[in-house]
């Protein structure tokens, strides 16, 4: 039975990991910085350390990569601020599921916790979790488990009890990795043999995980 949630953020509750590729490919065109995409898609469920690692990999060791996220940050502030903060579909059915059972949520992500607070808020939805475990709050990021591992902890659960829910290849292993079942919701990558089978589930949306509370 599952008996707590830890869910990611960008890409998963939030239709947002189109538009933070938005933000790093034009500030990439403006340096005239090449192979942007498949960094994107490299950087995508890490918190800033593990992406200031793919960023220098690719870019060399002396790429500033804070100036480079802040500019990166901005643009997509300015995003934000024109389009909103779209939420990807059954998410507010699947939070008050979860309120309805008393199951705890807990928001496990790798964006760091100002930008999390802030979309929480925006979103309406901040009161929905017993606590977040954000990409400032662990040392380690995706796709080691620290993050779900201290999500359980907050939630007072064992991992082994505890579903997790994951847009990403990198948030997929760290949930299998810290031994909770994983159900990935696929955004911007579809999952291959090799992140099937780390799963519990695949599902196509979030009304589809509600069943899965049940089942799994």
């Amino acid at each position: 039975m599952i008996e707590a949630v830890l869910f990611d953020m960008d890409g998963l509750m939030f239709d947002t990991e189109r538009m933070w590729a938005e933000a790093w490919t034009e500030v990439a065109r403006k340096r005239g910085l090449e192979n942007i995409g498949a960094v994107v898609d490299s950087m995508r469920g890490r918190n800033r350390a593990g992406c200031m690692e793919v960023c220098r990999a690719a870019y060399g060791e002396e790429f500033d990569f804070d100036e480079f996220q802040a500019q990166a940050r901005a643009v997509m502030n300015g995003l934000v601020a024109d389009r909103g903060l779209p939420k990807k579909p059954g998410l507010t059915e699947l939070l008050e599921e979860l309120r309805r059972r008393g199951t705890p949520a807990v928001v496990c992500t790798s964006t760091r916790r100002t930008t999390t607070e802030g979309y929480l808020r925006q979103a309406g939805i901040a009161g929905c979790f017993k606590g977040l475990v954000c990409g400032d709050d662990v040392q380690n990021g995706k796709p080691d488990p620290e993050v779900f591992l201290k999500g359980a902890a907050l939630a007072g659960r064992d991992p082994a009890r505890c579903l997790v829910l994951e847009d990403s290849p990198n948030g997929v292993r760290a949930g299998a990795a810290a031994g909770c079942r994983t159900v990935m919701v696929p955004d911007m990558t579809r999952p291959d043999d090799r992140l099937r089978a780390l799963a519990s589930a695949v599902a196509p949306d979030l009304f589809a995980v509600i069943p899965l509370l049940d089942e799994l």
